[in-house]
């Protein structure tokens, strides 16, 4: 009997010490990130093509022959610890951002579309970033 409300008690006091602290923190770090400021400054009319491949370097996606360049990267948001009376885990929480560009025939940007994802999506926003584009599919490329 002593066996077993000693269990209980050990039981208890594990549950007690347990939980998950998530410490959101400003977005930081990243490999390849955008900043701001290099978004602002791919002004719709102006910029070209050669001017974004430039800066950027090649895109992670190239779609529709061209029309629209796609270019992701991830950044710390936070960080997590859990525990279960002793630590289990710890970590940075990681989210995709997309930058997506779109340029007319004459090779100059026509659109820019940043998609940076929500605390605690549990979802790639990358289909965000699909519905901008199919926005002005169906209108002819100008």
């Amino acid at each position: 009997m002593v066996m077993l409300s000693r269990m209980a008690l050990l039981a208890i006091t594990g549950l007690g010490l347990s939980g998950c602290i998530i410490i959101p923190t400003p977005s930081h770090g990243g490999v390849a990130a955008i900043t701001k400021e290099t978004i602002e400054s791919f002004e719709p009319g102006k910029m070209t093509r050669a001017d974004v491949l430039l800066r950027l370097g090649d895109p992670d996606k190239r779609l529709e022959g061209d029309r629209y360049f796609v270019y992701q990267w991830t950044r710390t948001h936070g960080y997590f610890w859990v525990t279960l009376a002793y630590q289990l885990g710890t970590g940075p929480i990681r989210y995709w951002h997309y930058l997506g560009l779109e340029f007319t025939p004459d090779n100059r940007v026509k659109r820019v579309k940043v998609i940076d994802p929500w605390w605690f999506s549990t979802s790639d926003q990358y289909p965000r970033l699909e519905e901008w584009m199919a926005e002005e599919r169906e209108l002819p490329h100008l």
